[in-house]
């Protein structure tokens, strides 16, 4: 298969969401289609590595840069957790908000996602961050 077969037909069957203002917080992900229950074709297959940076190190960023990091990664009580591409490209899962009752669950510590429950097109995709990143925050 071709790259550009590739493309049509991640275009065709697996293009499910699109970044809007959110009224939980900021931007959020929703999704443009239904989403079946157990899909998780959701996001980039786009592997990558997430670089664990402590937060003293974080503080030390100039605050443009400390803001991205502080609103969009991930993070426990000692560190944040960044993407290796920085903030180069973005992911649609790092627009992810946080539910106690999401509709998607984190696999593999958010290597991949998976929708709980049918998702209907403009509702917006959730995920509870206690189940990705041990935090007391």
């Amino acid at each position: 298969m071709t790259k550009k077969d590739k493309l049509l037909q991640q275009l065709h069957y697996h293009t499910f969401a699109v970044l809007k203002p959110s009224s939980l917080h900021g931007i959020g992900v929703f999704a443009i289609t239904s989403i079946k229950q157990g899909e998780r074709k959701i996001f980039s297959d786009h592997e990558s590595e997430w670089i664990e940076v402590s937060k003293e190190e974080v503080d030390s960023l100039p605050k443009h840069t400390r803001d991205l990091v502080e609103n969009h990664c991930l993070f426990n009580k000692t560190h944040y957790y960044i993407p290796e591409y920085g903030f180069k490209i973005f992911d649609l899962a790092v627009y992810l908000n946080h539910a106690d009752q999401p509709n998607l669950i984190s696999i593999n510590d958010g290597e991949f996602f998976e929708a709980v429950r049918d998702i209907a097109a403009g509702e917006e995709l959730l995920i509870d961050y206690r189940t990705i990143v041990d935090s007391e925050e």
